[in-house]
């Protein structure tokens, strides 16, 4: 066969190259969609860096992308699962069963989260709006610039705004139920835990009462000078020149009152039915006997130098030189001894933390923090390790056996388990990845498929140098393509095949040999 035509001539310029460039893209293009055309399942189109459009095995789903990481599009085989991400500057994804979509903008610059009904919004944390709850139940809303705009509707239907600082009342902001002001700070008012208190101005002078008549609840304060806040038969706080000289007396409505005297730095002193505490000359000395957990420890020049014994605890610090911690912890609820030993010398140089409890074992060490950690866990349903190198590496198993490595990662020993950092921004330097499943399939990946090798229950696949060459193999066929497919062998049982584009050039069939063998007198028959 031969191919008529062709000619060639120099010269031509930018627009004759580029043309020749767009004529090679469209017949891959083309040899792509023949090849799919031919197969049930279709094969993967790794245009590298431009285009890459394939089935992935491990996430079971189809996934596009585009400038390498840049450009993201996915969709899960069974139609739940939608993601698509333009990096960093924009990320989407959506699941129907979960009924959830998540928006992210130059994370954490700014967030859309919704569930069902419910969702929050947030921008650099100061523009805040969020809606939850039902009809039937009470819906809830809050919409915030903060600190200048507050405004949202509650359970019952009442609104409410704020515009800071000129006047407004709200309601669940800054750890108080109620807040409302006029000319903050010259005059506040905050409702919290059955407490009502007027600042007039906030925080210097104040005077508080109960809620409920019946708690006979009262305070006053004149800050720093003097203040007290008294609830009969609960709690007395008193303080003079804050925080120089305080007396508390809290839990007396309890099992386990406690009271406090402070004359800082001078002396303080903690006492109450199950534990001691005494300082002297803060921070040189303090001495802490724990009855109830049966153990005593001396704190000299803190934190340099710590010492405990006892049944639960047993501690020597010389930081930063060695230090070393042993505690036991019963918990109550859940009928369980939990025992900790943490390690360190040349803090933070190295550190090793160990938790254990019947049928599971903690185990971490680090090296100057985030540098390096290994973290394991070991249980009844299984075992799990986390290694973090940073920047170079990190790889992570899950108890399912499933594996992951990625080089290199920039954020993730700091943030780790960070969905949105992990979608958002780390495809963007992981110049090679590795991933398992727990069935044994696996797939490599370097500079965003350039070069790719691929195991699963299918077959074996490589691809080199993006489009340039590939090879795929089934339990019952084998391929080896050039430039997309462009020039294409083929092997299927008995058969053999050359492609070019989409025609066929040649295909013969493999000849059995003839096999010598002898008669029984020996002699060839």
């Amino acid at each position: 066969m031969t191919i008529t035509g062709w000619t060639w001539r120099r010269g031509g310029g930018i627009r004759r190259g580029a043309a020749a460039v767009a004529v090679v893209l469209l017949a891959v293009l083309m040899c792509a969609g023949a090849a799919r055309a031919e197969e049930d399942s279709p094969p993967p189109v790794n245009l590298w860096p431009v285009f890459d459009d394939r089935v992935d095995p491990l996430e079971q789903a189809r996934v596009r992308s585009g400038v390498g990481p840049l450009i993201h599009s996915s969709r899960s085989l069974d139609g739940n699962v939608e993601e698509f991400g333009l990096r960093p500057l924009f990320f989407w994804r959506g699941d129907k069963a979960e009924q959830t979509s998540e928006w992210e903008f130059l994370y954490p610059v700014a967030t859309y989260r919704r569930r069902e009904a419910d969702w929050d919004f947030q921008f650099v944390r100061l523009l805040n709006a969020r809606a939850e709850g039902s009809p039937q139940a009470g819906r809830e809303e809050h919409g915030d610039f903060s600190p200048f705009f507050f405004q949202g509707v509650r359970e019952n239907g009442e609104t409410y705004f704020g515009i800071m600082p000129l006047w407004g009342k709200v309601y669940d902001r800054f750890f108080w139920e109620e807040w409302d002001w006029v000319l903050f700070p010259l005059y506040s008012r905050t409702v919290r835990s059955g407490a009502e208190t007027y600042y007039f101005p906030w925080p210097i002078l104040s005077l508080t009462h109960g809620v409920n008549p019946e708690d006979k609840q009262h305070g006053f304060r004149f800050v720093p000078l003097y203040g007290y806040e008294v609830k009969e038969g609960a709690f007395e706080k008193y303080f003079a020149l804050w925080p120089l000289f305080i007396r508390q007396r809290t839990g007396l409505d309890g099992d386990e009152p406690e009271e406090v005297w402070s004359f800082l730095p001078f002396y303080v002193s903690r006492r109450s039915p199950k534990w001691d505490q005494t300082t002297v000359l803060w921070p040189l000395f303090t001495y802490t006997d724990d009855r109830e957990r049966n153990y005593e420890q001396w704190d000299v020049a803190w934190p340099f130098f710590k010492y405990a014994r006892g049944e639960s605890r047993q501690a020597l610090f010389i930081f930063p030189l060695y230090m070393e911690d042993r505690k036991l912890l019963r918990d109550t609820v859940l009928f369980r001894e939990i025992r900790y030993h943490d390690f360190a010398v040349l803090f933070p140089l190295f550190i090793r933390q160990r938790e254990e409890y019947i049928g599971s074992r903690r185990e971490r060490y680090r090296i100057l923090w985030y540098l390096y950690s290994d973290a394991r866990e070991e249980g009844r349903d299984g075992s799990t390790r986390r290694i973090d190198a940073w920047p170079f590496a990190r790889y992570e198993r899950d108890r399912e056996g499933a594996v992951y490595f990625q080089t290199l990662a920039l954020l993730e020993a700091f943030l780790p388990r960070n969905e949105w950092i992990e979608r958002n921004y780390s495809p963007l330097w992981s110049l090679y990845t590795y991933r398992a499943n727990p069935a044994g399939e696996s797939v490599h990946s370097f500079l965003w498929n350039l070069l790719r090798h691929e195991e699963t229950q299918a077959g074996l696949s490589i691809e080199v140098l993006g489009p340039l060459l590939a090879y795929r193999e089934t339990d019952t066929a084998a391929r080896f393509s050039f430039l997309g497919g462009l020039l294409r062998y083929d092997v299927k049982g008995g058969e053999r095949s050359l492609h070019l584009g989409g025609a066929e050039l040649a295909t013969w069939s493999e000849t059995p040999q003839p096999v010598a063998t002898l008669e029984a007198a020996g002699g060839i028959r």
